[in-house]
């Protein structure tokens, strides 16, 4: 009998941030050998220029394994005159405030990556601050030329070896799934909108629309528990609704957030409340705080991964709670009866009709 074995790579990319990866989420990745340097760097502590790379497409990957997300080619319409290779150019706030970046080219002639340099004393703290000045000049060509162009990943240089030291980027979708055989799927109409809401939510790369959907998500079970205790009634279901989800702050800690922050939070309905400002900030954009008015600078990485924990979070306990809502109600509450089987040797009576479906 022939046998086969699978090869493990030998430097495999694994992910050093958060503990919980969650896909969708901002994360940080490195190579298994890298992890003792960048440990003895953050031991250090010591106050370096650090140089990173920004590598862009037209959209961010969501799915795949970390490997493959760092392996993955870029897509956009940004040249560099061949004859200024690399192009040197900055971005001027006034004064002394000046940034310069490195644009270079690669064979074909298009953009391969931005090059911009950093000082701080911590490797962690270097890709934060290069996002910000990346996205401003992103904003800015935007502006101008109307170029749709996000940072698919950003990689730290080492400064010890020159190769890349970690990268980060969105947190990928390792898994997939084999449809088949399958006769057909139920869908609970109730829950449809709210389906709608966290495909929409998961397909997005941004954390902050991520964000809202989750909340939208999230304000939807208050309307499903009403109508789920109502249909109880109705049926005679003595069973309790299944209660708002539960969880020990070390469960947010895995997210990313901060010890501090989580103290005191178990449920859902509690990270919400404790979130609330952020939604309100990223919703009306503009708003009104004790010290005057405030906005969310969506290019700033610090804005951007305190999103990303959140919305990470956020989606994934109120994906929960209605996930419970709607196993109970599958359980215990009858739906309405009179449905077909629709067999596959009739599958041409079933197709979409404008009466049932409303026109265009």
């Amino acid at each position: 009998m022939a046998t086969h074995s699978t090869q493990l790579p030998s430097d495999p990319a694994v992910g050093i941030f958060p503990s919980k990866p969650t896909p969708g989420a901002l994360g940080v990745f490195t190579r298994l050998s890298k992890v003792g340097e960048i440990t003895q760097l953050e031991v250090e502590r010591k106050s370096r220029v650090w140089e990173v790379r920004a590598h862009l497409s037209d959209h961010v990957p969501l799915a795949g394994t970390i490997a493959s997300i760092l392996e993955r080619s870029s897509h956009h319409l940004l040249h560099v005159n061949p004859q200024e290779n690399p192009l040197w150019i900055y971005l001027h706030k006034g004064g002394r405030n000046v940034v310069y970046f490195g644009l270079f080219n690669d064979d074909a002639g298009k953009l391969d990556y931005i090059s911009v340099k950093v000082q701080t004393i911590l490797p962690s703290n270097a890709v934060l601050l290069a996002r910000g000045p990346i996205n401003t000049l992103l904003d800015l060509i935007a502006r101008n030329q109307n170029m749709p162009l996000v940072i698919q990943r950003l990689d730290l240089m080492s400064p010890t070896t020159g190769d890349v030291l970690l990268s980060e980027g969105l947190v990928p979708e390792p898994s997939g799934i084999v449809i088949g055989p399958l006769g057909g799927i139920m869908q609970e109409t109730p829950f449809a909108p709210y389906e709608a809401l966290y495909r929409e939510a998961i397909t997005n790369p941004s954390p902050f629309y991520r964000l809202l959907c989750a909340w939208k998500m999230y304000e939807g079970t208050g309307r499903l528990r009403r109508w789920a205790r109502k249909e109880s009634k109705k049926h005679g279901v003595v069973e309790r609704i299944p209660a708002d989800p539960q969880f020990e702050e070390k469960d947010l800690i895995e997210f990313g957030f901060d010890r501090q922050f989580v103290k005191g939070i178990t449920s859902a309905s509690q990270l919400f409340e404790k979130l609330r400002q952020s939604r309100n900030a990223i919703s009306h954009f503009l708003i009104d705080t004790k010290g005057g008015e405030a906005l969310v600078y969506l290019a700033d990485g610090k804005q951007l991964r305190h999103y990303s924990i959140s919305a990470a979070a956020l989606l994934y306990y109120s994906q929960k709670a209605l996930q419970d809502l709607r196993l109970f109600c599958i359980n215990r509450i009858q739906f309405p009866h009179g449905s077909i089987l629709p067999m596959i040797q009739d599958r041409d009576q079933f197709v979409v009709r404008a009466a049932d479906h409303g026109m265009i």
